[in-house]
């Protein structure tokens, strides 16, 4: 509404109301309750969703960040979606909502936000590759995977290629619908197989048929590798051309991807790494007196499908390294990430209190397509002192 030459906006405070100036210099625009870097204040999306919706309306924001939209509107009684292309956004934003307090603000007592979905969407049409046969769908994610269609049989079971000189075993979800890939189904597996096989199992299932988040499970010396698909665009069946969205590698560049068109599929990036434990730099500058846990990141290389020759060379497609220091098994509740950038000043050292660490943690290294690598790791996984520097 207008008054007089000043336009106002009418807040509604249950039966009462009052008239706000167009000009809001009363509350701060911006807040670093999460540190991400455009973090916008719970008071100011406070006052928008206020004149803007009803208690019980749906709440839409296209371009989330870190989540303060759909954390005031499940303060204020209001559905949410919250949409983002990043990473980064898209983890602040699902611990953000495991940690809400009940007052704007980031303020008072804990508060239980209902349940809600992570959902990670392109341009694809999952239910087009489900309809394929099963011989159509297994040549299918063979291929997307570059694994060799070559049946074989060790103890009985029969698997459906190799990968390099290691197995590949192609999850029926076809036949078995109600089952699911825990870590049940590995330890049968594993009590089978045992050491008839390597030191590298691979296992392709559909990304819902998956019920734990890392992307290996270690069984004796061997390590069972979940090849999940897909996440992303089936570029094979809708045979368009799509641009890589390109997560950042600094915390200037957070915002910056959103000039491209889609996903595509999820090819997990190799990384190789050592950890061990530190007792000889970095303590007085770190604020702690304990050992420092060091995640020394020797290699990592983005695995890319495109019909057009790419090359990268070591480090170089590397985003950011994110670390959940208490993960319970089952959600990956963010506590800190590392930037790229950062890393490759500090001889690609990950490294923080040996302390944090009671439990087992969960590392997300992600490339800047997206891609993710993920690893879980406990105190015991860290040994010895190295000083090596990066390749």
């Amino acid at each position: 509404m207008e008054c007089g030459n000043e336009n106002f906006v009418v807040e509604y405070l249950g039966a009462s109301e009052r008239k706000i100036s167009n000009i809001w210099l009363d509350i701060e625009s911006y807040s670093r309750s999460t540190n991400f870097p455009t973090e916008n204040s719970e008071e100011l999306l406070e006052r928008i969703i206020k004149v803007s919706s009803n208690p019980g309306d749906l709440v839409l924001d296209a371009f989330a960040g870190s989540g303060t939209t759909g954390a005031v509107a499940e303060k204020l009684g209001r559905r949410w979606i919250m949409i983002d292309c990043g990473k980064l956004a898209i983890y602040t934003m699902q611990k953000r909502l495991l940690n809400l307090k009940e007052e704007i603000g980031n303020k008072g007592k804990p508060l239980k936000a209902k349940p809600f979905t992570l959902h990670n969407a392109g341009l694809y049409d999952y239910q087009k590759l489900k309809q394929l046969s099963w011989e159509e769908y297994r040549d299918f994610v063979l291929k997307l995977f570059q694994c060799r269609d070559e049946r074989h049989r060790i103890a009985g079971i029969e698997l459906d290629g190799y990968l390099g000189a290691d197995d590949v075993l192609v999850f029926n979800y076809q036949k078995y619908k109600d089952a699911v890939l825990d870590r049940g189904f590995i330890d049968d597996l594993h009590s089978i197989l045992g050491d008839k096989i390597g030191q590298r199992f691979f296992i392709i299932a559909p990304a819902a048929s998956v019920a734990f988040l890392e992307d290996y499970i270690e069984r004796g010396n061997t390590r069972y590798f979940i090849l999940r698909i897909p996440y992303s665009i089936i570029d094979e069946l809708h045979r368009k051309g799509f641009t890589h969205i390109k997560q950042p590698v600094s915390e200037m560049d957070v915002n910056n991807t959103v000039d491209a068109v889609g996903f595509d599929f999820i090819q997990i990036p190799d990384v190789e790494c050592e950890y061990y434990l530190d007792e000889a730099k970095g303590q007085a500058a770190l604020g702690h007196s304990g050992r420092d846990a060091v995640i020394k990141i020797k290699k990592f290389e983005s695995n890319i499908i495109s019909r057009k020759p790419l090359h990268y060379e070591n480090m170089e497609t590397l985003s950011m390294v994110m670390v959940d220091y208490n993960y319970d098994g089952k959600v990956f509740n963010f506590d800190d990430v590392f930037y790229a950038e950062d890393l490759k000043k500090q001889d690609c050292e990950v490294r923080f209190d040996s302390n944090k660490l009671d439990g087992q943690m969960m590392l997300i290294y992600i490339d800047i397509f997206g891609n993710e690598k993920r690893e879980v790791k406990k105190l015991k996984d860290f040994k010895g002192v190295k000083d090596e520097r990066c390749l």
